[in-house]
């Protein structure tokens, strides 16, 4: 298990920004969920490989996607947005 202490983060702008837009309920989860993650907890999250890279993950929470990439090292969230929106280019 890694400590949380050792474990970089980082999150993009654009995934940074959509994630401050959101109404204050749907971003305090969030806000949870990604602390959850950075402790490298992930029992009662809701998370998925990205196929094919092996490294990238989609976290689900309510209706939205949080795409990000997770080694023992770092977590670093490359993209956030609604389901609708989040795997289109």
């Amino acid at each position: 298990m890694v400590r949380a202490e050792e474990r970089t983060f980082r999150i993009s702008r654009k995934a940074d920004k959509f994630i401050r837009s959101l109404p204050e309920r749907k971003r305090k989860a969030v806000k949870e969920a990604v602390t959850v993650l950075i402790e490298n907890r992930t029992d009662g999250l809701n998370i998925k490989r990205l196929f094919p890279n092996p490294k990238e993950f989609r976290l689900r929470i309510d209706d939205i996607r949080i795409l990000f990439k997770a080694t023992k090292e770092e977590l670093f969230i490359f993209k956030a947005g609604y389901r609708g929106q989040i795997y289109k280019k």
